[in-house]
């Protein structure tokens, strides 16, 4: 395989080897987004501390546990993000799953005109160098740094669960471009 081919050279290359590539679908990203929409997902933060120590967060709806043994979660980051040097770096990020009540603060750590995102969100106290933890939230993952991989125009981040807080309450979801509070019953655990 030559480095020209397009085909996939990372570590797994001859293990799991790419397809050839296909056209892809011909849509606007914004039709496309339109359709994706129709999946509906939770709403998270996730947050880190820069080189400095500042804390750094922005809401996602691409988290997914990936592997129970051991305890795997990925996101994924836009390449153009404010925040991506922040997050190729940091070591250790938190996810806050955010309960039905926190929309606001789901479009505001979402909205990248807001400069000062942390101004009056009450935390939970970790110290100073503890990646910030959203008060309020139903679920706080603290995950290190697992892996990271550019694909597309995304980063996934995968991270390794070295903490957990379960706070319990109706989840927030994102569906078909709203938000929307989730479940209120009790549901029963598959087994």
């Amino acid at each position: 395989m030559n480095a020209d081919s397009g085909a996939y050279a990372g570590p797994w290359a001859g293990v799991f080897p790419a397809p050839a590539p296909v056209p892809s679908v011909s849509l606007p990203p914004r039709a496309l987004r339109r359709l994706l929409g129709h999946f509906p997902t939770g709403v998270a933060i996730v947050c880190a501390r820069d080189a400095q120590g500042k804390p750094q967060g922005l809401t996602i709806n691409s988290f997914v546990p990936i592997s129970l043994q051991p305890p795997l979660v990925l996101w994924n980051l836009a390449l153009h993000a404010q925040s991506l040097s922040t997050f190729q770096r940091a070591t250790r990020f938190a996810i806050s799953v955010l309960g039905a009540g926190q929309e606001a603060l789901a479009r505001r750590f979402a909205d990248p005109q807001v400069r000062h995102r942390f101004t009056d969100v009450p935390l939970l106290d970790d110290g100073e160098d503890a990646p910030p933890r959203i008060a309020g939230a139903v679920v706080h993952l603290t995950c290190t740094r697992h892996a990271q991989w550019p694909v597309g125009d995304h980063l996934l981040l995968a991270g390794r669960i070295v903490d957990v807080q379960e706070a319990g309450g109706t989840p927030l979801l994102f569906h078909r471009g709203r938000f929307q509070a989730g479940p209120v019953e009790t549901l029963l655990e598959v087994r």
